[in-house]
């Protein structure tokens, strides 16, 4: 298992899925693109991992990164306890590393290899014109997080529902709420879609909202607001949905201050 390579880009600081770190799952730049590394701990390896991780950010700290990252743990769902790390990507850091790069490896390798099972990188990109975005610079403190699988050759169509669901959205059920929307671009499978949910607080899981169906009415009309969730529901493949918290204490801002 090599957990260097996913971490190298970071020169290690999602809000999610941007979050100060990547204000909010990796927000800001439209259509950036972000590295998704899932950290998978030994059995009773957690503590470990967490403060290798926190060395790590330490090391590319004083070493001037300009970054940064952003940490979430999954607090409810199948991988409950695994951490993700989101790191903003660029195609040309893979050829202009740092030049602390080696150093940052050999940290990686020492303090955090031996304590995990494995360390999964995947790249996704932000699809700004589509769902809430938000205005605010700082990540959520909760995120409901939805991984779609489209059905092979539906992708088109469900983009197209998401899209006049998004309109509708904007203009008859504005929220607070920042929707993020990510599609896959390399390291897993192509049909992936994530949507990530930010909540100030746990409670705000709880508030009641406008249904799907009843936000496509009010814009479009019953017969065409069937037609579009007929259209969402026949491209899903299938969903899974869980939690994560903001973990600051394991993030590290680009100005390279660890909050």
């Amino acid at each position: 298992m090599n957990f260097i390579k996913p971490l190298k880009f970071a020169a290690i600081p999602l809000a999610s899925l941007c979050l100060a770190p990547l204000a909010c799952f990796a927000q800001g730049n439209q259509g950036e693109l972000v590295e998704v590394v899932t950290v998978v701990a030994k059995p009773g390896m957690s503590a470990k991992v967490e403060q290798g991780i926190k060395q790590v950010n330490a090391y590319a700290q004083s070493h001037g990164d300009t970054t940064g990252t952003s940490a979430f743990e999954v607090m409810f769902g199948p991988n409950e306890g695994n951490i993700i790390i989101l790191i903003p990507f660029k195609w040309e850091s893979v050829d202009n590393p740092p030049s602390y790069e080696a150093g940052l490896d050999a940290t990686i390798e020492k303090v955090i290899d031996p304590y995990v099972v494995s360390a999964h990188s995947t790249l996704v990109r932000q699809m700004p014109k589509l769902g809430n975005p938000g205005s605010g610079n700082a990540p959520e403190k909760y995120y409901e997080v939805l991984e779609l699988r489209t059905r092979p050759g539906r992708s088109a169509d469900f983009m197209a529902g998401v899209t006049q669901l998004s309109a509708a959205e904007q203009k008859f059920n504005q929220q607070p709420n920042p929707v993020l929307i990510y599609e896959e671009v390399a390291g897993g499978n192509a049909d992936d879609i994530v949507v990530a949910i930010g909540h100030p607080t746990f409670a705000d899981f709880g508030t009641p909202g406008k249904s799907n169906t009843e936000v496509l009415t009010a814009a479009y009309g019953g017969a065409a607001a069937r037609s579009i969730i007929d259209t969402l529901e026949n491209s899903i493949a299938s969903e899974e949905n869980y939690i994560v918290a903001y973990r600051p204490d394991l993030s590290l801002t680009p100005a390279g201050q660890g909050k």
